[in-house]
């Protein structure tokens, strides 16, 4: 059996900022000014930030190309997978902590990889007793293969360790990449036989590891995950990028609600011709809106410093019992009942030593 993490559709594919945003974090350890990583990208550190946000693969890329310029990252992929947390993930940690098991999150990953944040093609492969997960630079970015998989196989260990609360070592891992010179941390962190100059690269699991349950696992808190990754999903497919950019605006003016004239203003177009270019894309503008709203609300829950009432106002509702109706009709539950299994993410959020 195979099961191939989806590539967009709609020519641009959109990722989850995960690895930029790590990138992010490592230039301010580094007492390095992060702007010059977005310039002529229509991206900053804001947007980054909200876990409901997508960029494009082109712009993640460009990013990574001059980070490992700026912050000297060429062979550090291992470092930067180590600081990675599922909560980075937006909705998908939701339904990466709620899973049934481990299996169960693993292929909830690879069925929606822009939420992940993958920016490299990965598949799962079952072979007789093991789960062999494969992962290849995609066409053109294989100047940036030793970084990338290093990065993605480490992050994926990590975010298992996270989601069990164990150990959880693979079988065995395969790099294409030549042996680096701080190999010991590989050995180290992996806990198994790793090689190097192999034909692929392969992070290979028991399968039986897979049945392991999670200690966090909640059917209502998967099934509401899962439903709202694929109307995210289903949601990019379609999206055209004069969608992205009327998102864009929406978020820049929350808590505010921006009419569609203003939005328009701010696309330098006229209200009239912005209403026939979205209903030309199938796309609607209260949609759109609700959609941002729902997005930040759920971002803030996952932060976990906010009242539900606070959060309300940052998502431009006068009342907390207004906003509740509105989140309820958006995900068909409370919000409360939401927060909470944020909380038990964060609780889970925990770096666990290799």
């Amino acid at each position: 059996m195979e099961l191939t993490a989806r590539a967009g559709t709609n020519g641009e594919s959109m990722v989850a900022p995960v690895v930029p945003s790590l990138l992010v974090s490592e230039a301010e350890r580094q007492k390095v000014s992060p702007a010059p990583l977005f310039r002529g990208l229509n991206i900053d550190k804001v947007e980054l930030e909200a876990q409901s946000n997508m960029i494009s693969h082109r712009a993640a890329i460009a990013v990574v190309r001059r980070g490992q310029k700026l912050l000297a990252l060429a062979d550090r992929g291992l470092e930067l997978g180590l600081a990675t947390r599922v909560t980075q993930r937006g909705i998908l940690a939701l339904g990466l902590l709620a899973a049934p098991t481990l299996g169960d999150a693993i292929r909830l990953s690879l069925r929606y990889p822009e939420r992940a944040g993958y920016l490299v093609h990965v598949r799962e492969e079952i072979a007789g007793e093991l789960s062999r997960l494969i992962a290849e630079p995609f066409l053109g970015d294989q100047d940036l293969q030793d970084f990338l998989i290093d990065l993605t196989f480490t992050a994926t260990v990590v975010l298992r360790r996270q989601v069990t609360g164990a150990q959880c070592n693979p079988s065995s891992v395969e790099f294409a990449r030549q042996v680096p010179s701080h190999r010991e941390a590989y050995d180290s962190f992996f806990g198994c036989p790793v090689r190097f100059g192999c034909p692929r690269n392969v992070l290979s699991t028991a399968a039986q590891q897979l049945l392991m349950a999670l200690p966090w696992a909640n059917n209502m808190a998967y099934s509401l995950s899962s439903r709202l990754l694929q109307r995210e999903s289903e949601q990019l497919d379609r999206m055209s990028a004069l969608g992205h950019s009327v998102e864009r605006a929406v978020r820049r003016s929350l808590p505010r609600i921006a009419a569609l004239a203003e939005v328009a203003a701010a696309l330098n177009l006229s209200e009239r011709t912005l209403r026939r270019q979205l209903a030309d894309a199938g796309l609607n503008y209260r949609t759109l809106l609700d959609d941002c709203r729902k997005s930040r609300a759920l971002d803030l829950m996952a932060g976990g410093h906010r009242s539900i009432a606070q959060v309300a106002d940052a998502v431009g509702f006068a009342h907390a019992r207004a906003f509740a109706r509105a989140f309820m009709r958006w995900t068909g539950q409370s919000p409360t009942s939401v927060r909470n299994r944020y909380a038990a993410a964060r609780a889970a959020d925990l770096p666990i030593a290799a």
